[in-house]
């Protein structure tokens, strides 16, 4: 299997992810906030320095 077939399949995982989350919360917002907090365990256990970088970044916006 290539890297390119590999981040297909992650980048449908991520999705599916998303869409179970928006199904359990009846919210794109909290699916979209459910898969925010996500990334950021993944960034504090695979790269705190980034996680915090990250961390003191402010969205701003309206969905």
């Amino acid at each position: 299997m290539t890297d390119e077939q590999r981040l297909h399949i992650a980048r449908n995982l991520i999705v599916a992810g998303i869409e179970m989350a928006f199904q359990i919360t009846g919210s794109r917002l909290a699916a979209l906030e459910e898969t925010e907090a996500t990334m950021g365990a993944f960034l504090a256990a695979h790269n705190a320095k980034l996680a915090a970088e990250v961390e003191a970044m402010e969205t701003q916006g309206t969905a």
